[in-house]
């Protein structure tokens, strides 16, 4: 599998065949739990990996390979407890597979106006602001084991995940700056930005540590994933 991956070069500007090569790819991923494993010691071991994986309020995020210089990264997504509805976009389009547990998938469009002029500070990601901008559900589908879609990053969605929900994610290049965030209780939202522009403290925040990460291998296991 690790010699797939290090041939495997997408292009996200021809969505169709990057979700028909991804299709492919995660399945055979999925279904090589002794690569899959591999590929996460991998990530434990090599500090340019590890230094990519961060836990977040709704879910975990282990990197456990980086194409960038190809088009695509790939990660293993593990939901925490925290189910909330918050419709976002991404800064690149992706494709998931869903592993094990599932969610309710919604997909929305904007209604009102976004002041894309709100200067960086005033739009931090973990610092809501008010906002006249609401977000309309389009439609729904139930996303269960085996269920797999790519998304495109100008796409606004909501996945509220059941617990011990896990999907392997596979993302392009970044196509903006920022993504939105959007509290569906509270009306608030959040500017969130890639790594690079993010806050040393920031930074710190989100950065995982190797007992959570082995925490979560564990949890993998149990849940058969690998």
């Amino acid at each position: 599998m690790l010699d797939v991956l290090d041939r495997l070069q997408l292009d996200w500007t021809d969505l169709e065949r990057v979700t028909a090569i991804n299709d492919k790819l995660l399945h055979e991923l999925a279904a090589d739990k002794q690569a899959l494993a591999c590929l996460l010691d991998r990530a434990a071991e090599e500090e340019h990996l590890f230094a990519q994986c961060e836990r977040h309020r709704l879910l975990d995020k282990l990197v456990i390979y980086d194409g960038s210089d190809r088009g695509f990264r790939i990660r293993v997504h593990l939901s925490t407890n925290d189910h909330l509805d918050r419709p976002h976009d991404h800064r690149f389009s992706f494709s998931s597979l869903i592993l094990a547990g599932g969610y309710r998938h919604v997909r929305h469009r904007l209604v009102g106006e976004l002041d894309t002029d709100l200067a960086p500070e005033a739009m931090e990601d973990h610092q809501a602001v008010g906002s006249g901008l609401q977000v309309e559900p389009q439609f729904a589908t139930e996303e269960s084991v085996g269920s797999f879609y790519t998304i495109h990053h100008s796409a606004i969605h909501t996945t509220v995940m059941a617990d011990n929900t896990v999907s392997l994610f596979i993302r392009g290049p970044a196509e903006k700056d920022r993504s939105l965030i959007i509290d569906r209780a509270s009306g608030q939202l959040w500017w969130r930005y890639g790594a690079e522009q993010e806050t040393p403290e920031r930074r710190e925040r989100k950065q995982m540590d190797r007992g959570h990460f082995e925490l979560l291998k564990h949890r993998l296991s149990a849940l058969g994933v690998i």
